[in-house]
């Protein structure tokens, strides 16, 4: 019903000989609408990829720190159990 009044009133201003060309230029003119919103839609698609991509690295940073902390204690831990022993070695001889 609404396209039925909007075509008259396009008729009664533009005319009938440039109607098919008015509508050709608003179907162009939707035509890009569309192609940019698809555009703006896959970019920020890419945005919010990137910014998972960077949590995941910020999560991966964060547990190969942990894993180092946790590895430099272990070191520790056996450097000081290798001195006892072979302190307690030492004393046997």
């Amino acid at each position: 019903m609404e396209i039925s009044i909007i075509l008259i009133i396009l008729i009664v201003l533009v005319g009938p000989k440039e109607l098919p060309k008015i509508i050709r230029t608003f179907k162009s003119i939707m035509k890009n609408i569309r192609a940019l919103s698809r555009d703006f839609t896959d970019t920020l698609s890419d945005v919010t990829d990137f910014e998972e991509i960077k949590n995941i690295k910020e999560e991966i940073l964060d547990t190969k720190n942990i894993i180092k902390k946790e590895g430099n204690e272990l070191d520790e831990f056996i450097d000081k159990n290798n001195k006892n022993i072979l302190d307690k070695e030492n004393k046997d001889v």
